[in-house]
């Protein structure tokens, strides 16, 4: 469609529907009221990037797990990027919900859950990802077009992001969870190395894990420390 308010709030309306398809996407070039993480708001040029809502049927994962969604959302964002720009620029995940390239933010992800007896009935992946985006009037934020110096056709962008998120969703149907877990680790920004954060105070931890409910484990010289999203943020140096 050419302009809606939201992704997400066009896939939860079409939820009604007996005959909804699992692997539905709706997708749209100028999304007017982008929602992200406890609403925060998303904005994206019209026609440059991609905005879309994918509805799955994750009714084997338990609520318990839904955060596995979230991991191999970002997987499968960050392996499109990789596959269009190859290995040489860092991307890396930044819990709970984002896609670094070089360090600044190429994606926001918002996963809303539908549940049904302690099972995820159905899910909602709203992903909006910068593309052909150049100028955002906000530090700390880039677009694959502007790594690669050249605009991407987002079909192909398209295509690749599908194939990869069906891929990794596969996997997690499969019950590969803890190979699924092991690379969100590998790529989550600050695991296993010490930097700054805030929570209601400044403080310096070493990210250890990543509980499958989406909390962050932070150890911490006064011991291990749970976040909650939105409880803690990152600090640049």
């Amino acid at each position: 469609m050419p302009s809606c308010h939201s992704t997400n709030d066009i896939a939860r309306e079409m939820l009604v529907r007996p005959d909804i398809a699992e692997g539905m996407v709706v997708i749209t070039d100028h999304q007017v009221h982008g929602r992200g993480q406890r609403g925060n708001s998303w904005v994206s040029a019209i026609g440059q990037n991609l905005t879309l809502s994918v509805i799955l049927k994750p009714s084997f994962l338990s609520v318990s797990k839904q955060f596995y969604l979230n991991m191999i959302s970002s997987l499968a964002v960050m392996q499109t990027i990789e596959d269009l720009l190859g290995s040489s620029p860092l991307v890396q995940v930044k819990w709970p919900n984002d896609v670094m390239l070089n360090e600044k933010k190429v994606c926001g992800i918002l996963i809303e859950n539908i549940v049904r007896k302690s099972r995820l009935d159905y899910s909602i992946i709203g992903i909006g990802l910068n593309v052909n985006q150049k100028a955002f009037g906000f530090d700390r934020v880039t677009s694959i077009s502007s790594a690669l110096d050249r605009e991407v056709e987002l079909q192909k962008v398209m295509e690749i992001l599908m194939s990869n998120l069906e891929s990794l969703y596969l996997k997690l149907r499969s019950n590969k969870e803890q190979e699924i877990k092991e690379k969100y680790l590998e790529n989550l920004l600050g695991y296993l190395k010490p930097r700054k954060y805030q929570s209601e105070y400044v403080f310096e931890g070493t990210i250890v894990d990543v509980l499958d409910s989406g909390l962050l484990k932070i150890k911490t010289p006064s011991g291990n420390n749970l976040f909650d999203f939105k409880a803690v943020s990152f600090l640049w140096n």
